[in-house]
């Protein structure tokens, strides 16, 4: 059995690296990475704590770019920034990408020089580029729908669309992107 001392020092240690090892801590400008930890506490002649780390390179963005490419979308080229703003608003990934399939099939039907593929106000707002559009309606998500917590497509279905059944499009669409395999 660990001491008090020894437990509570193991437990901190183990929090802190899953604190730090956490893909949401990172700077913004840094690349993300998922961590598997594994730990074990070792109890023979001396206490002993040890504790692996595994990092994965984050490969949403590449992901999400083959995903968009395979669609034939435009914006497949902007992947990488959609991930990033993304992160910037604290809201998954996916969720952009898949109102883009629901609204624009990824962009592909837009009013001519809108680059409006979420159909934001019905359609009838221009951006002048596919980041421009994903950094604005990020903002005004946060904005409008900050209040509720984390941003997902449930909890704004009823304001942002029509459809009752807009929601399970959305979610249809981020479950493609987060199982496809290039």
């Amino acid at each position: 059995m660990l001491s008090p001392i020894l437990r509570v020092s193991a437990i901190a240690t183990i929090f802190t690296t899953l604190f730090l090892a956490s893909p949401t801590i990172a700077k913004q400008n840094d690349d993300l990475e998922a961590y598997y930890i594994n730990a074990s506490i070792s109890d023979t002649q001396k206490n002993k704590i040890i504790t692996y780390i595994k990092a994965k390179k984050d490969d949403r963005a590449a992901r999400l770019r083959s995903y968009l490419a395979s669609q034939g979308s435009p914006m497949a080229d902007n992947a990488e920034d959609m991930v990033r703003i993304a992160d910037t608003y604290d809201y998954d990934w996916k969720l952009l990408p898949s109102i883009a399939g629901v609204e624009s099939q990824f962009g592909k039907i837009v009013p001519f020089g809108s680059y409006n593929p979420y159909g934001w106000y019905n359609g009838n707002f221009s951006f002048t580029s596919w980041n421009h559009a994903t950094a604005y309606v990020s903002k005004e998500m946060k904005t409008k729908w900050g209040y509720m917590g984390q941003i997902n497509h449930w909890k704004i279905a009823s304001s942002y669309a029509a459809s009752p059944f807009w929601a399970g499009h959305v979610e249809i669409y981020m479950r493609q992107i987060d199982n496809y395999n290039n």
